[in-house]
């Protein structure tokens, strides 16, 4: 175990809690800790499922983080713990320009000065668990977990940590630890070794005092970096997306919603790092949070290139990107609607991403009620957040449902009265059948009854009819009519056998 002292960590009287640390992207948009104690001992997975469409292929992503019953679920005590473990694979990085298994942490005191509490027995016991808690939980992905230097999405299932010896532990027959040792999976050490890195204001990050804000700057300060060569100035995340990689339990009213987020988002943007947020009900109880960068954000942003890691220049996030959606026939036919409306290409395919299919088309036919003079500003702010439609546009959708339904009623009144000239050619036809039927001596009885039965009017026009030896076809409907009343009587007294 020589090879372990190659690297040395700083002496407990020349720590110096460094500014800025670099942490592995994945984990920090991804997550992996939970934000509460509460429900902590049951907890054993957390969760982040999404269907992305490729064509007309669905691919289904997921990112799943399964604990062991014996060690149970990572906290937020173990996500402290793993704060201070990036700060020491920075501190390495940035000296030696590449971090090799195994890892010295240096004592367990050391650690505690790192995550700010208190040095005791309690607190090294504390750690010690939290060790064993990140090492055996795994991680599942598929084509959730980039890695750059594979430059590809992977599926796999991995644990961030291979292995951990404490000093004084027996390494060997002849051998005892001499420090604190940490060997880090080969996924996540590749990933860091590859400078697919952010950097993190530690001091920052651990002033928050809501842990759904430190999440939020995590996962924002990723996703912030995407905007430094886009038009768009702010980013969107649906609340049911949002809440899969805090992770937080979502609500079902948009109330609740705020008051579980707004504190942690009030705290961003109060010290800075978001400039403003704003909620959109988008039609639906799947809402919309927009994200502008404050101050605070727009330095990290500035600061995304690096030379004092082994004199080396890069980008800390990688170059590819995958397209998430790829536009079906019909988004494409908005997108270009929404052009010709002088909306950028950008923004647009942003609104077909981001709100609903429908709404969107309902405003493009709706945005030439408008008075607008910039449509596109127009349309844009119309769709997200969700604004009533012009009462001209309403008007004329109440009129064309008024013609619709009186079509539709048309519609049914003609096909019931085919139903019903349906019906009376079949009763004819079996009132034909029946009296032809019958003896020579009923039918006689039944012309006699239904000549008795006709009103006097058409008595007389069947006396003048027989005496001129011609016909009339409505006297012979209104016979044959009488005859079938006959017919159904005689049928119901039991004189007819159907």
């Amino acid at each position: 175990m020589k090879e372990f002292k190659d690297i040395t960590i700083k002496s407990n009287n020349e720590i110096d809690l460094t500014k800025i640390i670099n942490s592995e992207v994945n984990l920090l948009v991804f997550p992996f800790f939970s934000l509460s104690t509460k429900g902590l001992k049951n907890k054993t997975t957390t969760i982040y499922h999404e269907i992305i469409k490729k064509g007309n292929q669905e691919i289904n992503l997921l990112w799943k983080v399964s604990s062991t019953s014996e060690y149970g679920y990572p906290g937020p005590f173990d996500r402290k713990v793993q704060q201070a473990i990036s700060e020491i694979l920075s501190e390495i990085l940035k000296k030696e320009g590449e971090i090799k298994n195994p890892i010295p942490l240096g004592s367990l005191y050391n650690l505690c000065k790192r995550m700010n509490i208190s040095y005791s027995g309690a607190e090294y016991r504390k750690i010690k668990e939290a060790f064993k808690r990140i090492k055996t939980t795994s991680i599942e992905s598929k084509g959730t977990f980039y890695s750059k230097d594979k430059k590809q999405w992977i599926e796999d299932i991995f644990s961030l940590y291979d292995r951990v010896i404490f000093k004084g532990e027996k390494i060997s027959d002849n051998e005892i630890s001499d420090n604190n040792y940490l060997f880090l999976g080969s996924w996540y050490l590749q990933n860091l070794n590859s400078f697919y890195i952010k950097p993190i204001d530690y001091n920052y990050l651990q002033s928050l005092k809501s842990k759904i804000a430190s999440r939020l700057y995590e996962i924002l300060g990723v996703k912030f970096y995407g905007l430094r060569n886009k038009r768009e100035k702010f980013i969107c995340y649906r609340y049911s997306k949002l809440c899969q990689l805090l992770p937080v339990t979502p609500h079902e009213y948009i109330s609740l919603a705020k008051q579980q987020l707004d504190p942690g988002n009030n705290e961003l943007r109060d010290t800075g790092f978001i400039s403003k947020f704003d909620w959109s009900e988008n039609g639906n109880k799947d809402w919309l949070i927009y994200y502008w960068p404050g101050e605070r954000a727009k330095e990290e942003m500035k600061k995304g290139k690096t030379k004092s890691i082994n004199n080396r220049t890069g980008e800390y996030l990688p170059e590819p990107k995958r397209e998430v959606k790829i536009f079906s026939e019909e988004q494409v036919d908005l997108v270009n609607k929404l052009l010709e409306l002088n909306v950028s290409k950008i923004t647009a395919e942003n609104l077909i991403k981001n709100n609903d299919q429908g709404l969107i088309e309902k405003w493009i036919e709706a945005i030439s009620y408008s008075n607008a003079g910039d449509k596109a500003a127009y349309i844009v702010k119309a769709i997200r957040e969700n604004w009533q439609f012009p009462e001209e546009y309403l008007k004329g959708k109440r009129e064309e449902q008024l013609k619709e339904e009186e079509g539709k009623r048309e519609v049914i009144k003609i096909k019931r009265q085919e139903e019903e000239n349906k019906k009376r050619q079949e009763e004819i036809k079996k009132a034909e059948q029946i009296y032809n039927s019958l003896e020579p001596s009923q039918q006689e009885e039944i012309r006699t009854e239904t000549e008795n039965r006709i009103p006097e009017f058409w008595k007389e026009k069947l006396n003048k009819v027989r005496a001129k030896g011609t016909t009339s076809k409505l006297l012979e409907g209104v016979l044959e009519e009488k005859r079938r009343e006959i017919i159904k009587e005689w049928i119901k007294s039991g004189r007819i056998k159907v």
